[in-house]
């Protein structure tokens, strides 16, 4: 069992298999849409934005739709952990008096 499967393709694993994977290697952050991925996801994204890429000096651009978006937007916080942890909790608790998108 692995802890974490690796998809790439042939360039890409060249890469990893000559170099490894390092914060330096780093360049774009893609966040996909869909409230589950981005919860699952959720303690990972607290390890990488929070320790793995946080020495890290050079621009990493980031990039999301909907639940991807805020998790883009919450590694940019000061205490990422802190914040991805608020994240999951203000996202599950969410409630709306209205249906959003109806007026009443």
């Amino acid at each position: 069992m692995h802890a974490l499967d690796l998809y790439a393709g042939p360039a890409a694993l060249r890469h990893l298999q000559a170099h490894g994977l390092a914060p330096e290697h780093i360049r774009m952050i893609p966040g996909a849409a869909g409230g589950p991925k981005g919860l699952v996801l959720n303690p990972l994204d607290q390890f990488v934005f929070g320790q793995w890429l946080a020495e890290s000096r050079h621009t990493v651009h980031l990039l999301g739709a909907s639940i991807g978006a805020w998790r883009m937007a919450t590694a940019t916080l000061r205490d990422t952990q802190a914040a991805f942890a608020r994240l999951a909790r203000d996202y599950i608790a969410q409630d709306y008096d209205v249906e959003p998108g109806r007026k009443s």
